[in-house]
C-alpha cells in the first residue's frame, strides 16, 4: 500500500535561498542534459546517462541522486512527446478576429 503524506515546508530564509539554488541548478542541468540529447538523438534514460552523468554532477554541482532524477525527467519528457505532429489544414481563428466578437475591444 502506497501512502503519500503532503506536508508544507517552512524553511529559514538561509534555507530558501538554498533551495532555490538548488532548484535552479536542477532546471539548468535538465536543459543541459536536453540539448545533448536532441543533439545525439538519444532519448532512452540509460543511453542519456551515459552520455552525460560525470559531465553534469561536475557541471553543476548535483548530486548522484539529483542527477539521476535530472536525466529521467528528460527522459520522460521526451517519450511523452513522440506523438508525430500533424500540420493544421487551416489556421485556426480566434473569436477575436471576427467583427462580431463580443470581447473584441
Amino acid at each position: 500500500m502506497l501512502c503519500t503524506l503532503k506536508i508544507k515546508l517552512a524553511p529559514t530564509p538561509e534555507q530558501f535561498h538554498a533551495l532555490l539554488e538548488t532548484m535552479k541548478r536542477f532546471n539548468q542541468a535538465c536543459n543541459y542534459i536536453s540539448e545533448i540529447a536532441f543533439r545525439s538523438r538519444t532519448f532512452s534514460k540509460t543511453k542519456i546517462h551515459r552520455l552525460c552523468y560525470y559531465d553534469v554532477r561536475e557541471t553543476f554541482g548535483l548530486s548522484a541522486q539529483m542527477t539521476v532524477r535530472a536525466i529521467g525527467k528528460v527522459s520522460e519528457s521526451y517519450r511523452s512527446n513522440k506523438k508525430p505532429c500533424i500540420p493544421l489544414k487551416k489556421p485556426v481563428r480566434s473569436c477575436m478576429m471576427k467583427e462580431s466578437c463580443p470581447l473584441k475591444v
